[in-house]
């Protein structure tokens, strides 16, 4: 045969993908095994390359959608794994693919389409990769062409809503502002001039269910690199009220809340800057664990008043918390430690069919003396989990409960199973994928009118490697009950966070 008509079984499983999507095929069997399950890791196959863009009324449901659910579950995720020949080699890297599941009296629709970036549209005009990602380096230019931007930035982590419009966050710089109906590209977002060019924004600001007002930070780049905290007025602007000189760049991905409170744990993860101001690695490049420095714990009070308190740990990666709260005296707050840096690396092969395992994580309470400022205790409720979340309404409070997804069965972030952990038992509830299946981050979603944490939904985005497709989880919050199972007929990469806002 001509070897112009030939087709690799790479193709031919990308052809499959597509088929799949499509609805033309059940992709099962040996199928599945074309597609990549003997071949990948459900985690690689789940975090690929985004197929379709579009808005469909999503009617394949197994259960019964509740009737009370009425709202939207806005999602985002890396969604483009290769650009024009060159794969991307890591989790965070590839433009914003962005997903909105809209309830509306007992009917389900479904948007989504990738964020259309100046940078993104340059690329697709020419047709070539321009931009170096958080972990791959572009190809050298081509000699004639002068690119129109300075970089990409990827709001690719997570997405909420503010003043009325989304706001893409990637924590490497400022906001992307989106228009929520149509999920078009607005543009850079500094909150009416007060978010100063030189510092980031993380993707994980924190809100005060009393005030409506946010806390959010990031890092003030130069001299001093000063951790830099701000409350998001509900005005939309922010109020600077700390900044906190570090002796590195460190890498800090969230933060926690107690009612006086804004809790950050600083791992010794640093961006080694000769190397990163060189030009000639990425940031991914760059990151170094220093596994003989201490992971810090640093209070400060929301209104930025005295001095912070600092706590050493031993050396620790972060990147998520639970909630916080204030008890006799005591901070106490949840958190997700690895004792390791080996999920720098995981994170850092995604180019590999064969992700490599890394060192479990553990679910740990810290509970703090305010008074001396010393920790008092630190107790593990269990590890391997990733991506926790609680009710919302909660912020600050004593909760009862905590979702993550958890990965029982297989290696890192490899979420066999949602799992809701009682705090004040130490009961622990699963809900189980199933085979060659994976979930998401699980969201809480209160139902109308009622208070109690019993008293919600779980809804998580899931992937099915037998179908290619993702589909959507939804749970009895208080018993775990299954509610409904709600198939996109689409691929949707994984990705990371997302947030739920009712009509």
């Amino acid at each position: 045969m001509n070897e112009n008509y030939g087709m690799t079984r790479r193709d031919f499983a990308k052809l499959l993908g597509c088929a799949a999507v499509l609805g033309l095929v059940d992709v099962s069997g040996a199928a599945s095994q074309i597609l990549g399950d003997g071949e990948k890791s459900l985690f690689a196959l789940a975090n690929g390359t985004a197929r379709t863009e579009g808005e469909w009324r999503l009617t394949r449901i197994e259960g019964k959608l509740p009737p009370d659910l009425n709202g939207s579950l806005f999602r985002v995720c890396p969604g483009q794994k290769e650009t024009f020949g060159v794969r991307m080699k890591h989790l965070f890297d590839g433009d914003a693919f962005l997903s909105r599941y809209d309830f509306r009296d007992g009917k389900v629709f479904l948007k989504a389409k990738f964020l259309e970036t100046p940078q993104r549209l340059e690329e697709l005009q020419t047709k070539r990769m321009l931009y170096s990602e958080f972990g791959t380096a572009k190809p050298a230019p081509p000699a004639d062409y002068k690119r129109k931007y300075a970089g990409k930035n990827q709001p690719s982590v997570n997405v909420i809503r503010w003043d009325g419009k989304l706001l893409g966050l990637s924590e490497g710089a400022h906001p992307t502002a989106i228009e929520p109906t149509g999920l078009s590209y607005q543009g850079e977002w500094d909150f009416y001039g007060t978010l100063p060019k030189d510092v980031s924004f993380t993707a994980h600001p924190k809100f005060d269910p009393v005030t409506g007002a946010g806390y959010t930070y990031g890092i003030k780049k130069g001299a001093g690199l000063a951790l830099t905290v701000f409350r998001m007025e509900t005005s939309g602007k922010l109020t600077n009220i700390a900044q906190l000189p570090q002796k590195d760049f460190f890498m800090v991905h969230d933060v926690t809340m107690s009612e006086n409170y804004l809790i950050f744990v600083i791992p010794p993860v640093k961006y080694d800057l000769p190397t990163l101001m060189s030009g000639k690695a990425t940031p991914a490049d760059a990151l170094r664990y220093a596994e003989r420095e201490p992971t810090r714990i640093l209070i400060l009070r929301k209104d930025g008043a005295g001095a912070p308190i600092e706590i050493e740990l031993p050396a620790a990666m972060v990147f998520h918390h639970g909630n916080a709260f204030e008890r006799n005296g005591k901070l106490i707050f949840d958190s997700l430690l690895t004792p390791d840096g080996s999920v720098l690396q995981t994170l850092h092969s995604l180019a590999n069919d064969k992700i490599p395992s890394s060192t479990p994580n553990n679910l740990t309470r810290f509970t703090i003396d305010l008074a001396s400022g010393k920790l008092e205790s630190r107790t593990q409720f269990g590890s391997n989990h990733e991506f926790p979340r609680f009710d919302a309404r909660q912020t600050g409070k004593e909760t009862k409960f905590l979702y993550t997804a958890g990965a029982e069965t297989h290696g890192f972030l490899e979420s066999s199973a949602i799992m809701r952990h009682n705090l004040q038992t130490g009961a622990t509830k699963t809900i189980a994928a199933g085979r060659n299946r994976i979930f998401g981050e699980p969201v809480f979603v209160p139902q109308t009118g009622k208070m109690a944490e019993e008293n919600g939904w779980i809804l998580a985005q899931g992937y099915d490697a037998r179908r290619h497709e993702s589909f959507l989880e939804i749970r009895d919050a208080g018993t775990t009950d299954f509610a409904a199972r709600v198939w996109t007929g689409n691929y949707i990469p994984l990705g990371f966070h997302g947030n739920f806002y009712a009509a």
